[in-house]
C-alpha cells in the first residue's frame, strides 16, 4: 500500500465523483474552494493505493511553518471497507507527515443519549489508531465536533498550543471573518 499526492486536476478526474458520493453536500467544500486552497499550498490530496488501485483518499490542510496537519477528509471507498485499509492508511499518513508534530481531526460529537453507531465506530477507530482527545470540542458551522490529535513526534507542547496552531490553519482556510463567526472552540473540563 502507498499514498500518492495528486493535483486538483487528478482529484477532479479520479476522485471528485467519489468525494461527492461519500460526503454529504453540507460537509463538502466546493470544488472551487478546494482548487483555491490547493493553489495557495494549504491543501494536499493523497490517493490511497493498493497495487495501483485507488481504494480511498485523504484531503489535508496545511500551513507553511505550522507544526500540525488537519485531516479534513478521509475516505476508504465502501467496497474496500473492513479490509484493514483504514488503519494502514493512517500509518502511511503519519509517515508522510513525519516532519510535523501531529495530525488533527475533528469527529462529530456523540451525545450521551445518542445511539449513532457510525459516530461511535469512527471515534473508536481513530482512538485505536493513536489519536488522543484534546479536551476541546469545536462548534464548526453549527455542528459540534470532538477534537483529536495523532502525535507524530514525542514533543507535545500542550493541548492549548496545538489548538492555537490549529486555529491558525482554520483562519487560513476560512478567512478570519468566517472563522470568527462560524468556529468556536469549547474547553471541556
Amino acid at each position: 500500500m502507498e499514498l500518492k499526492k495528486v493535483d486538483v486536476k487528478e482529484f477532479q478526474k479520479s476522485l471528485y465523483k467519489e468525494y461527492k458520493k461519500i460526503f454529504p453536500s453540507d460537509e463538502r467544500k466546493s470544488l472551487g474552494h478546494i482548487k483555491k486552497l490547493f493553489v495557495r499550498g494549504n491543501l494536499e490530496i493523497l490517493e490511497i493505493l493498493d497495487e495501483d488501485k485507488i481504494v480511498g483518499f485523504f484531503i489535508t490542510n496545511i500551513l507553511k511553518n505550522n507544526p500540525y496537519v488537519i485531516l479534513d477528509y478521509f475516505a476508504i471507498f465502501p467496497e474496500n471497507q473492513s479490509k484493514g485499509y483504514g488503519s494502514k492508511a493512517i500509518n502511511l499518513l503519519k509517515e508522510t507527515y513525519n516532519d510535523y508534530d501531529g495530525i488533527y481531526i475533528e469527529v462529530e460529537k456523540v451525545n450521551d443519549n445518542e445511539q449513532d453507531g457510525n459516530k461511535q465506530r469512527r471515534i473508536k477507530f481513530y482512538e485505536k489508531s493513536g489519536f488522543q482527545y484534546l479536551g476541546y470540542d469545536i462548534d464548526l458551522f453549527n455542528v459540534i465536533f470532538s477534537t483529536y490529535l495523532l502525535p507524530i513526534n514525542k514533543v507535545h507542547k500542550s493541548d492549548q498550543y496545538a489548538i492555537d496552531k490549529i486555529i491558525e490553519i482554520y483562519k487560513s482556510i476560512f478567512g478570519n471573518f468566517i472563522f470568527q463567526k462560524k468556529c468556536k472552540f469549547i474547553k471541556i473540563n
